[in-house]
């Protein structure tokens, strides 16, 4: 089966990674069957548009729509522009939404900082969640945790994290087992050379490069987690109904958020992958991570709520929530609604009446972008 594949990103800046991925679709034969997506801002130059029209002349499938056509889509499938603010890698949401009604069976979600590599076939390695069920070993860790790190060579070779991996599960002993498994990839997430993604505190105490990958793929069991970002990320048509990326730019308890809302995202839609008996699995394809000019400070700082957050909210919902719905859409408007609950039982300094209130909103959109998603799916 030929599947549809959509690959989204948004971008500030001149899209020059059209290049390289013209380059791999045609070496790899995935010309007719890829469209790339790519959703402008406010801030995006004028020579991303004519980027975009070169690739289209040679035969890339590019929808780039104006920022007025974006309003226009929004407003005929009947999703509020105003969810999806200007300024603001956010923005990605009008792409999944497109890719959404444009009946493609697979997404794939990049930044505009990540290359593919010439020697690897990027589509193909994705189409593994486009796969029927099949058999093969999974992780399941005695922490609950697997630090997806492990799988890559490193320079200077000392521990690692993701950006999203919480640290009370930090720098602890991983007791792994394999278990034979049988059952259907949903969210397939490719890793990186040279930058890894990691937070803002990790680049200012513990900067690393990526030489290679070491492990070929890890599939999570469903008692094993690890963060889940939009960078190299290839999710089932189905899924995307649970993959609504937060709005950031709030401040909790003082301190503006940003830079979480892919990692918050992936927490939320990975847990509805095990509400629906899905699995998660990491590794190829690789991306060449070429990191756009980063204040490794303001990362740390306007990561830091988001940080704190997660050490209550993933304990929560790695350990005590308990689906009982086996669709996207039910378990995505379900979980909004347990979350909406929840935070109103967590303490500490991080928790203040405007935080609870940023998550009584979130989950209203949640819920929007599930009935959305439910009428273009």
């Amino acid at each position: 089966m030929n599947n549809s594949v959509t690959i989204v990103f948004t971008t500030i800046y001149d899209p020059v990674i059209l290049g390289e991925y013209y380059d791999n679709l045609s070496k790899f034969g995935h010309l007719d069957q890829v469209n790339f997506i790519v959703i402008p801002d406010k801030k995006t130059p004028a020579k991303a548009w004519e980027t975009c029209k070169k690739y289209a002349n040679k035969g890339l499938k590019i929808d780039s729509p104006s920022l007025e056509e974006q309003v226009t889509f929004l407003k005929k499938i009947n999703f509020d522009p105003e969810l999806i603010p200007y300024n603001s890698d956010n923005r990605r949401n009008v792409g999944y939404l497109m890719a959404m009604e444009g009946g493609a069976d697979v997404i794939i979600s990049i930044d505009d900082d990540n290359y593919c590599l010439s020697n690897e076939d990027f589509v193909g390695g994705h189409l593994v969640v486009a796969e029927e069920e099949h058999e093969f070993d999974a992780l399941e860790s005695d922490t609950g945790w697997y630090n997806i790190c492990n799988m890559l060579e490193k320079l200077p070779d000392r521990p690692t994290y993701p950006r999203g991996f919480p640290y009370y599960a930090r720098h602890k002993e991983e007791t792994n087992s394999q278990i034979h498994s049988k059952g259907v990839i949903h969210i397939n997430a490719g890793l990186w050379l040279q930058d890894p993604d990691v937070d803002g505190i990790s680049w200012l105490v513990n900067p690393v490069k990526i030489t290679a990958l070491n492990t070929k793929e890890v599939v999570l069991g469903h008692k094993t987690w690890s963060p889940i970002n939009t960078q190299n990320t290839a999710l089932r048509r189905e899924v995307m109904a649970s993959y609504y990326f937060l709005k950031m730019k709030y401040p909790l308890a003082g301190i503006e958020i940003d830079r979480y809302g892919d990692i918050f995202s992936g927490y939320l839609s990975q847990a509805c992958v095990r509400a629906v008996g899905g699995y998660v699995r990491f590794g190829t394809p690789m991306a060449n991570h070429i990191r756009n000019s980063h204040n490794y400070l303001n990362d740390a700082f306007n990561e830091l709520a988001c940080v704190m957050v997660l050490e209550d909210l993933l304990q929560w919902l790695t350990t005590d929530y308990q689906f009982t719905e086996s669709n996207y859409v039910d378990a995505y408007i379900s979980l909004s609604s347990a979350l909406q609950d929840q935070v109103e039982k967590f303490e500490g300094k991080i928790w203040t009446d405007g935080t609870r209130g940023y998550f009584h909103q979130m989950a209203h959109y949640m819920r929007q972008w599930a009935k959305t998603s439910k009428n273009l799916l």
